[in-house]
């Protein structure tokens, strides 16, 4: 009978470069998101806020680049299962919002902003909630390194 060598296979190393690589996605999304959003602004700056062609789709772009950086993030390191619902929401949100900016025309633009509102404001409600039923501890009874107790100690 052959036996698998266990101490071989439980110590090789864990390789973690794809959380790594999804980090690094994330970053450069968010990145490229604001860039975007700084280059609609100043071009909306400089030609007085008239239509021009690319405007939807530039107005899109970090609407769903930041989805995608929610996305990767939440891949890469992933939070506890009530962050990740929030976390869905906000990339729903996002990317409804996004969709809408890109087809500004259609009938169904009106439907994915309504939904995008909605998610908005369900992702702050929780935010909201969430922060008051944490309670907060008195700042004297916070942890502080330099005038912690030491057990056993002489003075």
């Amino acid at each position: 009978m052959i036996r698998p060598d266990t101490v071989n296979t439980v110590t090789q190393p864990h390789h973690t470069y794809p959380p790594n690589l999804r980090l690094w996605a994330a970053s450069g999304l968010v990145l490229t998101s604001i860039a975007a959003g700084i280059l609609l602004i100043t071009t909306d700056g400089i030609t007085h806020g008239t239509h021009w062609t690319h405007h939807p789709g530039i107005s899109a772009a970090p609407l769903l680049l930041i989805a995608g950086a929610i996305t990767a993030a939440t891949l890469a390191h992933p939070p506890p299962p009530r962050q990740t619902l929030m976390r869905l929401v906000a990339v729903l949100a996002f990317t409804a919002w996004g969709l809408a900016r890109l087809i500004p025309t259609s009938s169904a633009a009106g439907y994915l902003n309504d939904a995008a509102i909605l998610l908005f404001i369900a992702d702050a409600a929780y935010a909201i909630t969430s922060d008051t039923r944490t309670p907060s501890r008195p700042a004297q009874e916070q942890a502080n390194p330099a005038h912690t107790p030491q057990t056993g100690a002489r003075p």
